[in-house]
């Protein structure tokens, strides 16, 4: 019995640990939880005051673009990019040196285009003769490797052996025939 009570107690002691440890877990969740919901909601409120501000300064860029009498012109009353043409002004108004530099700068960008053409047309001219060159040196090494070709080298080979062989034997018969 007295076995049993103790034993009773030591678990009635370690239930206790265990519920005020999991009572004090669950006071840190929900302060966690608190602090998160807090930051949130300071985000939202400083993400709303941006966008209001945000709209503000929108509105104030739209008024006076609408109040310049040239870049008015640009925008519909909703602030949409309009139709008119960028270079709506008369001749007179733009600068000669403005146009004379935008000439150059056309004449430019034609080279440029031209030099880019010929660039591309030389690296395939290049790569057509490195393709032409790769074939050519196949047929070489293959023609190497032909049947005929072992055949004649091996014709030439036995062919020069037995010419060195008689002409060996000519030289001795010439060698006995001034002996005697």
């Amino acid at each position: 019995m007295k076995r049993l009570e103790m034993e009773s107690q030591q678990l009635k002691e370690v239930c206790r640990r265990e519920l005020d440890r999991s009572e004090s877990e669950s006071a840190r969740n929900q302060t966690i939880t608190a602090d998160y919901k807090q930051i949130c909601s300071q985000l939202s409120e400083r993400l709303e005051k941006q966008q209001a501000g945000h709209k503000d300064e929108l509105n104030r860029i739209k008024t006076q673009i609408q109040n310049c009498e040239v870049c008015g012109k640009l925008f519909t009353s909703d602030g949409q990019l309009s139709s008119v043409p960028s270079h709506s002004t008369t001749s007179d108004s733009l600068n000669p040196e403005l146009l004379d530099k935008e000439r150059i700068i056309r004449e430019l960008e034609l080279e440029l285009a031209q030099t880019k053409l010929a660039l591309v047309e030389s690296e395939c001219k290049n790569q057509d003769v490195v393709h032409q060159l790769n074939s050519a040196v196949i047929e070489i090494q293959a023609s190497k490797n032909t049947w005929f070709q072992k055949t004649l080298t091996s014709l030439k080979e036995v062919t020069t052996t037995k010419t060195g062989k008689d002409g060996k034997e000519m030289k001795e018969l010439t060698r006995k025939d001034s002996v005697n």
